[in-house]
């Protein structure tokens, strides 16, 4: 099982947006926890969540740009190729 936990506003039309990077077509199951206003404040500056939203921009730039997502296996080769083919190990 793999847990995965994220923030969202719930819409008027009681819909909620999940992050894109979910898989598509499987079962999940999900859990509702009502934020508290001081939740929300506390959250929002955990110096964590800066560095999430940092890096969520830049996904979503990427994207924008024509980029397009890889895999573990093709990360690792391109830090193999940036690497100048030089391994991990």
């Amino acid at each position: 099982m793999q847990d995965v936990t994220f923030e969202t506003e719930i819409t008027r039309n009681h819909l909620i947006r999940l992050p894109d990077a979910l898989p598509v077509g499987v079962r999940a199951r999900i859990r509702v926890e009502i934020l508290t206003s001081d939740d929300r404040e506390a959250a929002h500056d955990a110096p964590g969540n800066q560095i999430a939203r940092l890096a969520q921009a830049a996904r979503e730039a990427h994207l924008a740009s024509g980029g397009e997502l890889m895999g573990p296996d093709e990360i690792a080769a391109e830090v193999r190729r940036r690497r100048g083919g030089v391994a991990d190990d």
